[in-house]
């Protein structure tokens, strides 16, 4: 179920995802009184936090007000790995969100928003997003390039032969 504004109370230590307009999800986890913690692009904040992409250098961990977060976009708790990994015991999430708010972290692929609220609530680095795009990638790049590593080393193994 989505929301626009936080009409019920997520619980502490669910990871709430917010859909964009640009059709990405944004990722915090709850921690309680309307707040979350999220990566964030250096120096924004509230829906602003979509700008987070591969063009983004530098992320910093905050603190906000869930209903800043979301903006008008429509959100939702998706605990969906609870089905896969056992979710640390709350206090513990919230321990270890709050004594990452400040933390500025190099923002890369493997080090988006979903694999910091994941590695909060699993322990576990994991962004379906992530697994997503990397399997374009493979598909659209690697199994070509393979290809024609292939045969380059074919040609070459023949012209050896050859002398």
């Amino acid at each position: 179920m989505t929301h626009r504004q936080p009409d019920f109370k997520a619980k502490h230590g669910d990871i709430i995802e917010m859909s964009r307009k640009d059709g990405n999800s944004h990722w915090a986890v709850y921690i309680g009184d309307g707040d979350v913690v999220h990566l964030t692009p250096d120096g924004a904040s509230g829906d602003k936090s979509d700008q987070c992409s591969s063009s983004t250098k530098v992320a910093v961990i905050k603190r906000e007000p869930l209903a800043e977060v979301t903006g008008s976009d429509p959100w939702q708790v998706n605990n969906r790995s609870d089905t896969k990994y056992k979710a640390l015991p709350v206090g513990k999430i919230i321990k270890k969100a709050k004594r990452s708010i400040g933390r500025k972290v190099h923002y890369d692929v493997p080090n988006i928003c979903e694999h910091f609220v994941n590695a909060l609530r699993y322990d576990i680095k994991i962004s379906y997003q992530a697994k997503g795009a990397n399997f374009v990638i493979d598909s659209i790049l690697t199994k070509p390039l393979v290809g024609v590593g292939t045969f380059l080393t074919f040609l070459l193994r023949a012209e050896s032969y050859r002398k």
